[in-house]
Formats: C-alpha cells, sequence, structure tokens
C-alpha cells in the first residue's frame, strides 16, 4: 500500500475518532454497582432477556461442522516460544500468537490500522467514541461494552472486567510489558502514591530518594546499617557473577586483558578468567601465567595445586576477596563501569516507596478518571460503559485501549470478583508482589473471550500448563461461544519449528502455514516448480524493521559507537531479500508509518576505506602507530564483541558484521563475531556490546516507550539494552544534551493530535536518537505466508486486498476453514 494511502487513512482515523458519537445516550443509571446481563424487570413486572451484542446469523454450536473441520487440527507454524502466555506478562511474538487465540481486545484495528468496535468486531466494546475539550486540556475516551458476550467458561464479560484489566497494568507493582501507565489519566498519580494532592506527590517521590540516598550514603562512610553495606557488596557480587558468565560464554582468555596465558586456557582454566579480568582492572597480579606455569597470590585464598578443582563460584568469590580488601563499593563502579551505588539507592527508594505505600494503603481507593455506568443507546438498549479522563492530549491513547480483556474470576480468583463493585475495588490487592505472582501463575495457561480455548493432545476440558504446551506445541479447541460465531475448526495446534524450517514444514505437512523469509526463490519454486504446486502465498509489508543495537553503558563513547556504525554497510542485508522484497532504511522507525521522513539518508554513510571510522576513533582518544593501525586509550588493541542469534550466512545482519569485521581490520581494530541463540533474552541483562535483532513497530509512531531515557518517566526494557538509561543520567554533557532533546520531542510529539504538527517532530525525534548512535536501522522487508491450499480453504484466508501489516491472512482464525479430502 502507497504511503498517501496510508496518511489519508490515519487522517480519516482521526477524524472519525474526533467526530464519533456512536451511543446517543438517554439517560444514566445513577447506580453504579455491579451488573449483569442477567434478565431485567419490564414496566410490568416480568423478565425480559437481554439480547446478546452478536452478528446476526452467527454461526452457533449447532452447526454441523465438515468432517475435516470437526476432525482435523489446523497447524500453525512458528518459532520458538518463552511459555509467557498471559495477556498481561508475555513480551514475545510467537508468545501473543498463542495467548491470543484465547482472548478479545476492548478495541480493535482494522486493516487500514484504523481503531474499530462494533458487533461484527472482535471486541468487547459495542462502540466508542472520544472526545477533547475546548482548550484541549481534557481527553475524554468511552467504550460502551456489549451485552451478553461470555468468556470461554461461560461468564460474563462486564465492566468489572475492563475495570479489573486496568487496574493491574496501572497498579504501582506490574512490571509488565504494557505502558498504560505512561497516560496521564486524572487521579493515576494520586493512587499510584497514595497521595489525594497530586500536585505533593512528586514531592514525596522525591523524599524517598533522599532518604535511600542519605542511607546508602553513610553506609558508605562507614557509619550506616550493617544491611545496607551487605546490599552494596551483593550487588557487586551479582555484577562480578554477571562479567564472569558473559567471559566465560564469549571465551574470554587472559590474552583478552593483555595478560599471558596458555593456548589451551579454554579447555583447562577457563573458570579462573574472572579472576584475570579483576586483576588486571586492579591492576594487580592476583593470578599469572609465567614460564608455563601459574602463580596465583596467597591474597585470593586459592593455591594452584587446587587449580583444576576450583569452580567459577571459587573464583567469583576470590575476586570478591580481592575486591572488598581492595576498593569501596563506589571505586568499584568507576573501575568495572557498573552503577551498584546507584541500583543501591534505586533499591531502598523502592523500599521508602513501598513501606509509605503500605502504611498509606486505601488513602486513595481509585482512579478518578476511570468510571464505569450504564446508558441507555440510541437503539434503545441499555450498556455497561467505561470511562477514561486524561490529562492534556494523547495521540497514541487510543492504541492503549487494544488491551485483552481478561477474566477477572479466573486470574485474581472468584472471591476477588465477587468483592470487586467498580467503585473502590476492582479485583487488585494494591501494590502487591504476592498478587502479581498470582496472576503469573496462570502465565502458562492463558483464558479469555476468544475464538479458542486451551486443552492438551487428548481434548481435556482443564488441561495442565505443561499439557496444553507439550512438546512443542500449544493444543487449542473452539469455543463454540465465540461472539462472532463458532470458529470452523474445532482443534488448532501452534507448533514451533526451526528458523530455517519455515517452508519445508508445510511442504512437507507437518504444519499447514507459516511465514518464511521473503525470497525470489521461494517465490519461483511456488510458482514453478511441480512439488510445490500444493502451496500458495501471501506477500504483505513488515511493519517492524531490522537493526543493529548498541549498549552504550558497555561502549560508553560516542564516537566510538558512531566509527562502528561508519563501518556497517547496510546494503549488504538485501542480500537476504532479492528481488525487491526489502529496501534499506535510516532512521529508526518503520517505513510503513505516516512518520517515517521521506528522502532520509544515512547519517553515518558507509566508508569501506575505514578512514571515516578512524577519525571517529581518533576523536574518541585512540592513537594511530606508525603503520596506520590504531590503539585503545590504555594502549590495547580495539576488541568488540558482536553478537547474531544465528550463523553470518543465515541473518540478514550477517554480512554486514562480516565487511564491518574486514573493513575495521584495515585500521587495527578486531571484530570478534560471536552466536547466541539467545540472544533477545539477553539484550537487557547488560551483555551484549553489538547485537542485530528486529523491533516489531506499532501503529502509532510514538517513541516513548523505546526512546525515551528518562527512568523516572519510562520503565520499559529498551533504553536499557542500548543503555539509555545509564546515559540519561551518567552519559557526557554532549550525550545528555541529545536525550534531554529527544525526551522534549517524544513528549510534544504525544501533545496533539495532529499529524502536520506531528511529522516535522518526529523528523527531529529520529535525528536525535541517530546522533545517540545506539541503533542503527538496516531493512525494511515482506513479510510472507505460506499456506497448504490442498488442506486450507484459500478461500477461508483473509482477502489479499484486506492483508496489510495491520492484519494477517488468519487473523479471522474463526472463519479459516479445511478442506474435505
Amino acid at each position: 500500500m502507497k504511503k498517501s494511502k496510508k496518511l489519508l487513512a490515519l487522517l480519516l482515523c482521526m477524524t472519525m475518532i474526533l467526530s464519533l458519537a456512536a451511543c446517543g445516550k438517554k439517560g444514566k443509571d445513577p447506580d453504579d454497582t455491579k451488573s449483569t446481563v442477567a434478565p431485567t424487570d419490564t414496566a410490568g413486572g416480568e423478565k425480559s432477556e437481554v439480547k446478546p451484542d452478536v452478528p446476526e446469523g452467527r454461526r452457533d454450536a449447532s452447526t454441523k461442522r465438515t468432517a475435516a473441520n470437526e476432525n482435523s487440527p489446523f497447524v500453525i507454524g512458528e518459532l520458538t516460544f518463552d511459555g509467557k502466555f498471559s495477556p498481561f506478562f508475555g513480551t514475545s511474538e510467537p508468545d501473543r500468537k498463542v495467548y491470543e487465540n484465547t482472548q478479545v481486545k476492548l478495541i480493535t484495528s482494522n486493516e487500514l490500522a484504523e481503531p474499530v468496535a462494533g458487533i461484527d468486531q472482535p471486541s468487547a466494546a459495542w462502540d466508542f467514541e472520544m472526545t477533547t475539550s475546548d482548550d484541549q486540556s481534557k481527553s475524554t475516551y468511552k467504550f460502551w461494552l456489549k451485552n451478553g458476550i461470555t468468556f470461554s467458561d461461560g461468564h460474563v464479560v462486564t465492566a468489572d472486567d475492563v475495570l479489573f484489566n486496568l487496574y493491574v497494568f496501572l497498579d504501582p507493582m506490574y512490571d509488565g510489558s504494557s505502558t498504560l501507565y505512561s497516560m496521564n489519566i486524572e487521579g493515576l498519580k494520586a493512587y499510584q502514591t497514595q497521595i489525594a494532592d497530586e500536585s505533593s506527590a512528586d514531592a514525596k517521590i522525591t523524599e524517598f530518594a533522599d532518604a535511600a540516598g542519605k542511607k546508602v550514603e553513610a553506609a558508605l562512610a562507614g557509619n550506616g546499617e550493617a544491611a545496607v553495606v551487605d546490599k552494596l557488596w551483593e550487588l557487586v557480587q551479582n555484577s562480578v557473577a554477571g562479567d564472569s558468565s558473559t567471559l566465560i560464554a564469549n571465551g574470554y582468555v587472559p590474552g583478552d586483558f593483555g595478560l599471558e596465558g596458555p593456548e589451551d586456557f579454554l579447555e583447562t582454566a577457563q573458570p579462573s578468567v574472572i579472576l584475570f579480568y579483576t586483576a588486571s582492572t586492579l591492576g594487580k597480579e592476583l593470578i599469572a601465567y609465567k614460564n608455563g606455569a601459574y602463580v596465583i597470590d596467597e591474597s585470593t585464598g586459592l593455591t594452584v595445586d587446587k587449580m583444576s578443582t576450583y569452580t567459577e563460584e571459587d573464583y567469583i568469590n576470590a575476586s570478591m576477596k580481592c575486591i572488598k580488601e581492595a576498593i569501596s563499593p563506589v571505586e568499584f563502579d568507576e573501575a568495572f563501569g557498573y552503577t551498584t551505588v546507584d541500583e543501591a539507592k534505586s533499591f531502598y527508594a523502592e523500599e521508602e516507596k513501598a513501606a509509605y505505600l503500605e502504611a498509606n494503603k486505601g488513602t486513595v481507593k481509585s482512579i478518578s478518571g476511570i468510571t464505569k455506568g450504564k446508558e441507555v443507546c440510541s437503539d434503545g438498549v441499555e450498556r455497561e460503559t467505561v470511562t477514561v479522563v486524561l490529562n492534556g492530549v494523547d495521540p497514541k491513547a487510543i492504541w492503549n485501549f487494544t488491551f485483552n480483556v481478561a477474566p477477572m474470576h479466573y486470574y485474581a480468583g472468584q472471591e476477588r470478583h465477587d468483592k470487586a463493585n467498580g467503585v473502590d475495588y476492582f479485583g487488585v490487592d494494591f501494590s502487591s508482589r504476592d498478587f502479581m505472582m498470582e496472576i503469573k501463575e496462570f502465565n502458562g495457561l492463558p483464558m479469555g473471550a476468544g475464538p479458542y480455548k486451551v486443552t492438551d493432545v487428548n481434548n481435556s476440558e482443564n488441561p495442565t500448563a505443561d499439557k496444553f504446551y507439550e512438546n512443542g506445541i500449544c493444543y487449542f479447541v473452539a469455543n463454540d461461544n465465540f461472539m462472532l460465531g463458532a470458529p470452523n475448526v474445532k482443534y488448532v495446534r501452534i507448533k514451533t519449528i526451526n528458523s530455517g524450517s519455515e517452508l519445508d514444514s508445510v511442504l512437507t505437512g507437518e504444519v499447514h502455514i507459516s511465514q518464511p523469509q521473503a525470497s525470489s526463490t521461494v517465490i519461483n519454486q511456488i510458482t514453478s516448480d511441480s512439488s510445490y504446486s500444493h502451496l500458495n502465498y501471501v506477500l504483505v509489508d513488515n511493519l517492524g524493521y531490522g537493526y543493529i543495537g548498541i549498549n552504550s553503558q558497555l561502549i560508553p563513547d560516542i564516537n566510538v559507537r558512531r566509527a562502528l556504525l561508519s563501518a556497517m554497510d547496510t546494503e549488504l542485508t538485501l542480500g537476504s531479500y532479492p528481488g525487491g522484497l526489502a529496501t534499506v532504511i535510516h532512521r529508526p522507525m518503520s517505513q510503513v508509518s505516516w512518520a517515517y521522513p521521506e528522502g532520509s539518508t544515512a547519517m553515518y554513510p558507509f566508508d569501506e576505506t575505514g578512514a571515516a571510522s578512524k577519525d571517529f576513533f581518533l576523536k574518541a582518544g585512540y592513537t594511530e602507530t606508525a603503520n596506520g593501525k590504531l590503539l585503545a586509550p590504555d594502549g590495547s588493541k580495539p576488541s568488540f564483541k558482536f553478537t547474531l542469534p544465528s550463523d553470518a550466512d543465515k541473518h540478514p545482519a550477517g554480512q554486514v558484521f562480516l565487511k564491518t569485521q574486514e573493513v575495521l581490520e584495515k585500521i587495527g581494530v578486531e571484530v570478534i563475531i560471536d552466536i547466541d541463540q539467545n540472544l533477545l533474552s539477553k539484550t537487557e541483562e547488560n551483555v551484549l556490546f553489538v547485537w542485530a535483532a528486529a523491533w516489531q513497530a506499532t501503529i502509532d509512531p510514538d517513541m516513548f516507550q523505546t526512546w525515551h531515557s528518562d527512568p523516572a518517566k519510562n520503565q520499559a526494557g529498551s533504553p536499557k539494552a542500548t543503555g539509555l538509561y545509564y546515559k540519561f543520567e551518567k552519559g557526557t554533557e554532549e550525550e545528555k544534551a541529545i536525550l534531554v532533546r529527544l525526551n522534549e520531542l517524544i513528549e510534544q510529539g504525544r501533545s496533539t493530535l495532529n499529524v502536520d504538527e506531528r511529522k516535522p517532530i518526529y523528523s527531529e525525534a529520529l535525528d536525535k536518537a541517530m546522533e545517540m548512535a545506539v541503533e542503527l536501522p538496516t531493512y525494511q522487508r515482506k513479510n510472507m505466508y505460506v499456506y497448504n491450499k490442498s488442506v486450507v480453504d484459500p478461500g477461508s484466508i483473509t482477502p489479499a486486498e484486506k492483508t496489510t501489516p495491520y492484519m494477517g491472512p488468519i487473523d479471522f482464525i474463526w472463519d479459516v476453514s479445511l478442506l474435505d479430502k
């Protein structure tokens, strides 16, 4: 779809949101207590059933399925799961595809990225509207809920369920991926701090931080609490253990620290690498290899004769012993590049806050800007409403309401459900870690009002988590009470397949649909090779994009990061997508977004000679030898670890990394390319220096979650992965200025609904993001879906004209049908 059409769609979308008045109000029930869809009294005292808001002619469970649909499973191929199948705590895209089969959203979006709701939509809302006050000081979102729709276990979906989900996401103890807390909801700050006067909330938070700071400083000065001292050293030990794990996993040897070691070090003495590293950092000879023999200083508490028996933990403890004897936690942070003192202060600030919240719990029982009610709509039917009032204008807010409405009685328990009244209790134990852990116990067994419910290989009604997801397969059975109709196919399985086997798995019948990497080879095979004649494919622009990330805490000098980026030829990623199946992009945003600045060029143009990189390295304090090679400021040979999740020849960024290795070698800079299949799970662990991955973009171009670097405002993990939180507080003046301006722009972009005003804001924001040199966007590709048309009825797949980045071919999975043989 052309960009001009997308912009038009968005403009239409904004117009629709602002002007929609779907449910003409005829009156409001002042009784705000819990409602149900039980029979209601008529004027004559008789009972009348509330008619469910479902489509006319809806398929019901009595409809006879074909033999294939009744007996054969529809098998979907998917990459490895993390196993967090939770609408509250799921993080990975494969996991999302699992739990969303069991869920419906409050509102959803259509193929044009327009927010929609209605009887014919898979949404809990019957309709919605958004209004803004004349002075734009308030935005009001109102949702009319469908009558009579149920969760898969038969419980009716009510406004209290919607409120439950909101209060989970907005609880101070919530630590999932949702960022609903970023909305400026009226009364939210008062609720989260339990301070009725919101103007005093910030001062109270500062008070917590000050108290924590004094507690830690006193411990460092030698006159504080012993427990605080222990906490500081605990954080130091965690950091040392993390270093040890990284050094071992990446095959470091003493030579990497300028120390001598045997050639067979990795086979004979690898666990001791942390002691070599500690020794080099402290500038002490704690361990050495001289004249073919090891020497260990007695201060370590270790002896040479027992080297082969010591474990990694023994060496970590020895390192800690030497560190504690030599330096303080403050000096440790300076020497090793950690922030343990700041972490301790944050820890105790959270303790202060938790203690305050516990003592003042109940002071503010609800979020004033979130309310429920009842209204008689223009069709004469009474429906429940949920209303959310925001301070100011937030163009991204509408998309925050596309959350899944999970059942309160299931995730919180029937007792909490029965106690909830939508006024001062919402099924959530306020600021309770134990409560959040209870919800996490359901990570393996999702449940909701979606088209499918969990089962196992034996089609059990009540499977255990280990049987729902067993041997790499998630098992589902149709929810015949689904609001849009009983699904055509009774059984669905989502099966994990290896990356690279997506096409073969469909070809052999292992799965019926998957997403192989789009390529001209695959297209030619499907269209020209008779052995592939039973396959069909669909191409669609990908909403996300590929990128190369850099951790700015581990590579702290901005000019070093710019030097690395100048040696990266992103054009090489296109080799994985020949025939126009991908394009190079230059800003960290999906090109399908209306906010992507057209005509953008590379901020760090690739220089094959290495000259551009050398200039940046010299600015960073590197020195050049007589032969033109570079030395790091400490006189060592520069070396950087680049990580891929698969072999270089199988990953789009693989050739980029190999070329970078070649270019930088010309100027004496070493690049070590490492393979780690668990790369994605480690991006926030502060162990990856440079890595390649891909983002899944959102409909709105808001950059808050990924790029806002103030940890007091943003709690997402992405800025931690690139070190932006660290740089916001510890960076150079140049870096701080960039991040302050970037944060300002991100907040400006959220303050208006006007597309023409937002475009230049995001254009500058994307430039500022590139100036930090922590992410290099690489390519925008097309997605490919391949399915077995001899098994899956092609007529039941979403039509090509409706398959867009915002809607896949089986998003209406309840309409998918299998062919009888």
